[in-house]
C-alpha cells in the first residue's frame, strides 16, 4: 500500500446542504426557496490538493452511508490516507439496505463490518486521521458515537461517552507539547490564532500528545497520533474550517502544518 510515495487522500464529512429563506406568502403557503450544497471543508481540501504529489477525493457523509460494500472496498484500496470529519459512526454502522423491504427474505442481510475494514486498512499501511466537530468523537449529545465503536481502541485518544464539545467565543490558548515531532516541527505555535471549540478527550496510552489545548486550568489533547501495525492514526480534536477553525483556516502556518501531518 505504501509502495508509492504519492498520497491518494479520502475526505469525508463537513459538507452541508443549504435550504433557502422561507417565504410566508399567504395564509396557506410558505415556500422555501433557493438551495445550496456547500462543502464548509473546502479551505481544508484546497489545502490538501497543495501538497506535492496529492490526490484528493472529498465526499460529503451521506455519500459514505449510501455506498455499497464494494464501493467502500474500492475507497480503500484507493486511498494511502483517509481524513473524517463531523462523520458520525451512524455513517459506517447502517446501510439503506436495511430498510428496503424488497429486500428482505429467508437469507440474512449483512456485509463486512466497516470499522473492522478500517482498522485492517490502517494496520497495512494506511493513515486514518479524524478532525473534530459536533459528530466527530463522541460529538454533541454523545451522537458522534465513536467512543461506542469497534474502532474505539484504535484511535489515539480515548472518546467519552457523553457529550464532549466544549466551546467559547474568546476562543482558547493551545502550546506545542511535542515540537520535534515531525508533525509540528519548525511551526512558531506561539502565533497560532485563537480555536472556538474541541473535542474533549484523553490521550490514550502509548500516543504522542503533540499540541494540547487549554480549558479552565486544563490542558486537553489537540493533535495525538499513534503507530497501529504498519499504518498509522492521528487525530486533531477541534475543526480544520469554520466553525471552529475559522480563524486557523488563516494562520500562515495552516497549509505548512497540514502537509506535515500528512507528508510525515
Amino acid at each position: 500500500m505504501r509502495e508509492q510515495k504519492q498520497l491518494r487522500i479520502w475526505h469525508v464529512g463537513n459538507w452541508c446542504i443549504h435550504i433557502g429563506q422561507k417565504y410566508v406568502e399567504s395564509p396557506f403557503e410558505a415556500p422555501s426557496k433557493d438551495v445550496e450544497v456547500l462543502n464548509y471543508a473546502q479551505p481544508f481540501v484546497d489545502t490538501l490538493r497543495s501538497i506535492p504529489g496529492a490526490d484528493v477525493v472529498s465526499q460529503p457523509s451521506w455519500e459514505l452511508y449510501h455506498m455499497s460494500p464494494e464501493a467502500f472496498d474500492g475507497r480503500l484500496q484507493w486511498a494511502t490516507t483517509i481524513v473524517f470529519a463531523d462523520v458520525e459512526t451512524k455513517c459506517l454502522m447502517l446501510h439503506p439496505d436495511f430498510f428496503q423491504r424488497a429486500k428482505w427474505s429467508d437469507e440474512p442481510l449483512v456485509f463486512p463490518d466497516r470499522f473492522d475494514l478500517l482498522r485492517s486498512w490502517v494496520t497495512a499501511g494506511g493513515h486514518f486521521h479524524m478532525n473534530g466537530g459536533w459528530l466527530s468523537f463522541a460529538g454533541e449529545l454523545g451522537k458522534g458515537g465513536w467512543g461506542r465503536s469497534r474502532f474505539h481502541d484504535a484511535l489515539p485518544v480515548e472518546c467519552l461517552q457523553h457529550d464532549d464539545l466544549i466551546e467559547s467565543t474568546a476562543g482558547f490558548e493551545i502550546r506545542c507539547s511535542f515540537p520535534e515531532h515531525p508533525m509540528a516541527k519548525d511551526i512558531d505555535w506561539e502565533t497560532a490564532p485563537p480555536l472556538l471549540g474541541f473535542n474533549e478527550c484523553k490521550t490514550r496510552d502509548g500516543s504522542d500528545c503533540i499540541v494540547e489545548i487549554e480549558n479552565c486550568g486544563r490542558w486537553h489533547p489537540l493533535l495525538v497520533a499513534r503507530s497501529l501495525g504498519s499504518g498509522r492514526v492521528s487525530c486533531w480534536t477541534t475543526g480544520a474550517s469554520p466553525h471552529w477553525g475559522i480563524n486557523f483556516m488563516k494562520w500562515n502556518s495552516y497549509t505548512q502544518f497540514w502537509t506535515q501531518v500528512f507528508s510525515n
